[in-house]
């Protein structure tokens, strides 16, 4: 029996099969009432499916409002096995109202298409936000109505030395424009993908990254400066501009080696284009996924690239600020008024409002105007002493996004492997199991190995005391994402398999607090939260990977194990349900795996895949 989605309105719902089986199905939105689950939240719902008689089915969707009822239908959906349905009665709601996915576009381009496949995954696992990273060194993606020059340049990496019609190659991106260094979206495509997410019940949040990170934009401001001057109106020329034309051009670069990367706090100009880019973004979104955050990014901004600007000397002398040291919060601080003027809260990497690296004390969240102001918490290299920020935001009034790099960073590989796709500056590995035991409550019971793969201690965790301190505000942890950054992802199927399943788990936690999340005895929760994840992974390889499969998903699958035991090779898949094969003779022949096979030869070469 076959439902359309857009046949199910606030009403009851009857189908009939040719067979005769009927279907009911009441869909109304009312309020849940539970003595032992929080169901206040809107996205609540109850869902029962009882059986009638043998040809007759009744199934009933309650929700605290229109997308509790949503949710309830992708519940239902995730039951279908073939036409059937088992009777069963579900109460549920969220653990967070923040349960994100953020993909950044700028470093790789990746189409319209991809994306909205991505939002089509997490509306079956009831994520409700997308974090869209569109712009950075490497690329602006994103029409900007008045400031064509953003995606004529900004947009294309090739060869053209003075960048003044593109940037340059990066990322093994070449000389052409034929490649994933370039690509942008156009107004239509834009609000395509914020209609299909609101459709979705998917608050698109827009990141533009600033001041650093900011090289593709820089340069596109600088091309547009030159193209103005040449035909000598110097106003709308230095309008948007985003350098000090008076600096002497000091040698700096970025972390990752980028000169020419950051906004000038100084000049004024910065904040017109600050504030035409709000303006452009809220217009692009009016009407059909209403802009709430303007997310700004903040991180890793190379502050010494200031030290040589007059502009920015200006402002000490004049007493703006008191020195060099200042001039961030200033520039934080200039933007979040720009974005309040705009009615709109403000989102930040936790540098973006952490900026003094000795106590590591956010900024007085009494400085931003923003109604909220939200924090992906995303710098917790176990060594690195810095751990405990994102409870440092949350004790401040911060809302806090839980992003941590050593958990939620799917650019990472799934196995510590020179064949795995990935980077390592945050952990060896992270693989859909360690996200799963991800525990967001208590951040310090997720360390383990420190990046050199030795297990971490108390004392390294210690480092610098300043961080660490109880989260006392846990009202202000209000969700969790996962990251994919894409310096090593050029194709749909590279993307593909380093978001899946690792997405799965990552909701998993987002939606759902596990009961071995509150044991404190380190020995019982481990035995606890495999005992779950072990049902877990024979959900993904008998019921979740196949509906991947038939969204046309390419994921991710761990390599099969193997042992020889008594002469007889043992195998088995990391998540059970999917089949392991079998080679005997170089890869000539392959048989599905059954039980144990017997090695007539010892030396014998033998090859498994999933």
């Amino acid at each position: 029996m076959s439902i359309k989605l857009s046949d199910i309105k606030f009403q009851d719902f009857e189908a009939k099969s040719d067979d005769g089986h009927i279907l009911l199905l009441k869909i109304s939105d009312g309020k849940l009432v539970c003595n032992t689950k929080d169901l206040t939240s809107p996205e609540a719902y109850r869902l029962d499916v009882s059986h009638g008689n043998a040809t007759r089915q009744k199934i009933q969707i309650i929700g605290n409002s229109s997308v509790g009822v949503f949710y309830g239908i992708q519940t239902l959906l995730s039951l279908l096995n073939g036409t059937s349905i088992p009777e069963v009665s579900v109460l549920d709601s969220p653990r967070y109202p923040y349960r994100g996915m953020h993909i950044d576009v700028s470093r790789n381009f990746h189409s319209k298409e991809q994306i909205l496949k991505l939002l089509d995954v997490m509306t079956m696992y009831k994520m409700n936000k997308f974090h869209f990273h569109l712009t950075d060194d490497e690329g602006w993606r994103v029409e900007i109505p008045g400031l064509e020059e953003l995606t004529s340049v900004g947009s294309r990496r090739g060869h053209d030395l003075s960048e003044k019609t593109c940037i340059l190659p990066m990322l093994g991106s070449g000389p052409f424009f034929d490649t994933s260094g370039t690509g942008h979206y156009s107004v239509e495509d834009y609000k395509e993908i914020l209609a299909y997410a609101n459709d979705r019940y998917i608050e698109v949040i827009p990141e533009i990254d600033m001041p650093g990170h900011s090289h593709a934009a820089v340069k596109a401001m600088k091309a547009r400066y030159n193209e103005y001057k040449e035909m000598g109106k110097m106003k709308e020329a230095e309008e948007y501009l985003l350098n000090d034309l008076k600096e002497n051009g000091a040698a700096f670069t970025s972390v990752q080696m980028f000169s020419d990367n950051s906004m000038n706090p100084g000049v004024e100009s910065t904040y017109n284009f600050v504030d035409k880019v709000v303006t452009e973004m809220k217009a692009l979104h009016k009407d059909i996924n209403p802009l709430k955050t303007f997310h700004f990014g903040g991180d890793e901004v190379p502050y010494e690239a200031w030290e040589d600007s007059p502009a920015c000397q200006k402002l000490m002398k004049t007493g703006v600020v008191k020195n060099f040291n200042e001039l961030m919060e200033y520039f934080v601080k200039r933007v979040s008024d720009i974005v309040a003027k705009h009615d709109l809260n403000l989102g930040a990497w936790q540098d973006g409002v952490i900026h003094n690296e000795v106590t590591l004390c956010p900024v007085k969240r009494s400085k931003f105007p923003n109604k909220e102001v939200f924090v992906c918490a995303w710098q917790n290299v176990w060594e690195s002493g810095l751990s405990g920020c994102a409870y440092k935001c949350a004790n401040s009034d911060y809302k806090v996004i839980m992003s941590q790099g050593t958990h939620l960073y799917f650019d990472h590989p799934y196995e510590p492997d020179p064949e795995e796709r990935g980077l390592y500056w945050a952990a060896r590995y992270i693989d859909c199991h360690k996200t799963f035991g991800f525990i967001p409550d208590n951040i310090y019971a997720n360390a383990d190995f420190k990046l050199t793969g030795d297990p971490i201690t108390v004392q390294d965790l210690m480092k610098n005391v300043a961080d660490h301190e109880p989260l006392k505000k846990k009202e202000n942890v209000i969700g969790i994402q996962g990251q994919l950054w894409t310096e090593l992802v050029r194709t749909p199927e590279a993307f593909d398999e380093m978001i899946y399943p690792r997405l799965i788990a990552l909701a998993e936690r987002a939606w759902h607090k596990a009961s071995w999340e509150l044991e404190q005895d380190d020995s019982i929760r481990k035995v606890e939260e495999m005992a779950d994840w072990t049902q877990f992974a024979n959900s993904l390889g008998y019921k979740e990977l196949r509906r991947m499969d038939s969204m046309g998903v390419t994921y991710h699958i761990p390599p099969p194990g193997a042992r020889i035991i008594n002469g007889n090779l043992d195998a088995c898949a990391a998540y059970p349900g999917l089949p392991v094969l079998y080679s005997l003779d170089n890869g000539a022949t392959w048989l599905e795996f059954d039980d144990k096979v017997e090695i007539t030869q010892s030396d014998q070469d033998i090859q498994l895949l999933c």
